[in-house]
């Protein structure tokens, strides 16, 4: 084997950890994923991040990607790996004592602390924190805190700690607690100028102590420790780096990183972010803002919420349910496949999981399909509902653009789609037919582990900056040209489907329907202000 620089990744998913190991040129060289679960917790709307099964899914995972790269059929060696870095889900975060033992871990869609958001936002904290952070309280860690502070008492009087859970798996490697501004301020508790943490909002919290330190995406926050190493197999000497939030890697590895690009991020939520030079806050307190994982730059972001999952009802709770020969590994592929041949509009099928983002008052009803015709059976049967899916996703990232250049008062200059759906080319010409754009595709590597990869190449020095290194990348992209026809039929959908959107949320509202998701202190009345 000839020596070369190679780099490891830890994704730290909605609902798996991913390990891999890549070269400079972007080729993958060993990967392994194990799928987890969270925990129901004992309290409404709570859920628990199992820290011990966690990081012994991520041991696995590293083992099993180091032995694929490095083993008999590998092409480098142990050696080669020269640094490491993460990317994560946002928002969740775990808490640790004086001795660095995790106390108390969530993921990201906890919403359990329902009373605490609206005393803040009682308190007169809601629009204040919204123009320090960028956020409103549904999923700020601010409240989440609160809760520990008020319901679990004996946890907070041990908490010494806090990171993210992204960092969370760099401290289990390197012994150190650290935020990087793209993670840490999806806590809705960074100073977003500033980026780094808000000390009034800390204060105010009385989280003062428990903050970590800072450091911007790239850069070596310690070296593997004797311990982690020995668990893992990555060498001694082996540097840490910080990485990043899902989204904003993902665009970092899909080069949506220049001020007035919108990057679509498809996957369990899709999500539509606008790149700025100096952090841009909506005055409607409707999209959210965040830190970008490059220095120097921020995004505005609208959210769809469980497009992912709404995609596993149709392959699960109706095909597979119906012939249990489709399974992960061919559902999708048939679905689509009966879906190219329906129509703009889904044959006047329509389908419902988010609702147009909201983050002063977050909520989602449950899942609901409009237009099933039982005259119609075979114009309105399986493909016309995943069609309909398809759409449903896109009809949301349009209206979070639409959001996006509303605030700006401008359009976008390009906008770039990346993530799982857009290796459907269905699905990619259905979002550039209901935008009306030019879309932009990126071949090869899936995104937000190119992006931590080239953090974490970065750090070992392969390249002076993030900056650079995405410059130095290899970036090819496949453009989809909207369809005029296309375009015509979805201006005309498009306004049909925000307005039963609304109407879905209003009958949840009135008690009519149950709420699939209600984020903290949405349902507070000083949120419907």
């Amino acid at each position: 084997m000839t020596s070369q620089t190679a780099v490891l990744t830890i994704d730290v998913g909605s609902g798996s950890v991913r390990a891999i190991i890549w070269n400079r040129w972007g080729q993958i060289l060993g990967m392994s994923q194990h799928e987890w679960t969270y925990l129901l917790s004992d309290v409404p709307g709570g859920l628990d991040f199992d820290t011990d099964a966690g990081w012994a899914a991520t041991v696995t995972c590293i083992r099993e990607a180091i032995e694929r790269a490095c083993g008999e059929d590998g092409s480098i060696d142990r050696e080669d790996i020269k640094a490491v870095s993460a990317a994560s889900m946002r928002e969740g975060f775990v808490l640790y004592d004086d001795a660095g033992e995790e106390i108390w871990a969530i993921p990201n869609v906890d919403a359990r602390a329902q009373e605490e958001a609206a005393e803040l936002l009682e308190e007169g904290h809601g629009p204040e924190f919204f123009r320090i952070a960028g956020d409103w309280t549904s999923l700020a860690a601010s409240a989440r805190l609160r809760w520990v502070q008020k319901k679990r008492s004996d946890l907070w009087a041990k908490a010494a700690h806090m990171t993210m859970l992204g960092d969370w798996v760099l401290y289990r490697l390197s012994g150190v607690f650290t935020a990087d501004p793209s993670l840490g301020s999806s806590s809705a508790m960074f100073d977003l100028r500033e980026r780094t943490w808000s000390k009034h909002i800390a204060q105010v919290i009385g989280a003062e102590h428990i903050l970590p330190q800072v450091r911007e995406s790239g850069t070596v926050i310690g070296e593997i420790t004797a311990a982690a190493a020995a668990e893992t197999g990555l060498l001694p000497g082996t540097v840490i780096v910080a990485g990043g939030a899902d989204n904003m890697l993902g665009m970092v590895g899909a080069r949506a990183i220049e001020t007035d690009q919108i990057g679509i991020a498809g996957g369990t939520y899709w999500l539509t972010a606008g790149v700025t030079d100096t952090p841009v806050l909506d005055d409607a307190m409707e999209l959210r803002s965040l830190c970008h994982a490059i220095p120097g730059k921020w995004i505005l972001e609208g959210c769809g919420f469980a497009h992912g999952f709404s995609t596993r009802i149709v392959r699960d709770g109706l095909l597979r349910e119906a012939n249990p020969a489709f399974d992960e590994s061919n559902g999708y592929e048939y679905l689509t496949k009966i879906a190219r041949d329906c129509p703009p509009g889904a044959n006047g099928v329509f389908y419902f999981a988010s609702n147009v983002m909201n983050t002063k008052s977050w909520k989602h009803p449950v899942p609901s399909i409009v237009g099933l015709d039982p005259f119609r059976v075979e114009e309105t049967g399986l493909p016309s509902i995943y069609r309909a899916v398809m759409e449903e996703a896109a009809y949301g990232a349009r209206a979070h653009r639409d959001m996006i250049e509303h605030v700006w008062g401008h359009s976008a200059n390009e906008t770039i789609f990346f993530g799982g759906p857009s290796r459907s080319e269905l699905w990619c010409q259905i979002v550039a037919d209901v935008l009306g754009v030019d879309l932009k595709v990126p071949r090869g590597p899936e995104a937000t582990a190119l992006g931590s990869a080239l953090c974490a190449f970065v750090g070992a020095e392969e390249y002076p900056s993030l900056d650079d290194a995405v410059a130095a990348a290899s970036y090819r992209h496949r453009t989809f040209h909207p369809i005029p026809e296309n375009v015509a039929a979805y201006e005309r959908l498009y306004p049909q489907w925000r307005a039963l959107n609304d109407h879905m949320l209003e009958a949840a509202d009135k008690g009519l329907a149950p709420y699939m998701w209600v984020g903290a202190g949405a349902a507070s009345p000083l949120s419907q202000r």
